[in-house]
């Protein structure tokens, strides 16, 4: 496969895409919004479609009457790949107003809503017990969200429910995120469908900034 050529212009906007923190997550991506898309898909962005692609391997036939509920939405791009996939009733959630009004021009999604994920004790009660799936394509990472989201995530699925998330290899370990999962599993909370391993960022000819080809892992868990 031919790697990506990235010019001095989008190297310099790949750049900023760096130094996430927390307490400034959604004003980050506010700034990076316009051309988030075209960085993170040149680069090999591949962890929306991935989540996309296990939503409608799991659901099947049932695409068009299932609620799914994207959290951490950006752009759109997993409600996208959904809606081209069948299904009809997508709710998406991002902390960045700016990400949110890119992601309402794909109209992929029934609701869109402004939320800052990873606070349990005060997630909307009108997400409780609610959707069938959970997409998380990009939440998992650096400077974004702790073990808590996944507590959220049981909360918002029905009984057999599933959830659906990726994250770097590196980061199960670094941000114990696998320690969670696995407590949540030997709680009995949730059990494991499918593991599937595949590269980001493999379509750049060289690393720029935190852009360099990376391992990630994508899970499909069923709440029990």
């Amino acid at each position: 496969m031919l790697k990506t050529q990235v010019t001095e212009e989008m190297k310099q906007e790949m750049l900023k895409h760096g130094g996430f923190t927390q307490d400034k997550i959604a004003e980050h991506y506010d700034e990076l919004s316009s051309h988030y898309e075209e960085i993170y898909l040149t680069a090999g962005y591949h962890d929306p479609l991935k989540c996309a692609e296990l939503c409608k391997e799991i659901i099947g036939d049932n695409a068009p009457n299932a609620q799914v509920f994207d959290m951490g939405c950006g752009t759109g791009l997993v409600g996208q790949y959904l809606k081209e996939r069948g299904f009809l009733h997508v709710v998406g959630v991002d902390a960045s107003a700016g990400m949110i009004e890119k992601a309402r021009t794909k109209e992929s999604y029934e609701e869109l809503h402004e939320l800052f994920l990873g606070r349990p004790d005060t997630f909307p009660k009108e997400f409780h017990n609610r959707f069938d799936a959970i997409t998380a394509a990009g939440i998992l990472a650096e400077g974004h969200l702790d073990n808590n989201v996944f507590d959220e995530m049981l909360v918002a699925l029905k009984d057999k429910g599933y959830a659906i998330f990726a994250t770097r290899t590196m980061y199960l370990e670094q941000y114990s995120y696998g320690q969670k999962i696995k407590e949540l599993e030997e709680q009995g909370k949730w059990q494991k469908v499918k593991e599937i391993t595949f590269d980001r960022y493999d379509q750049l000819e060289e690393a720029v900034g935190r852009f360099s080809k990376v391992e990630i892992k994508g899970y499909i868990y069923q709440k029990i």
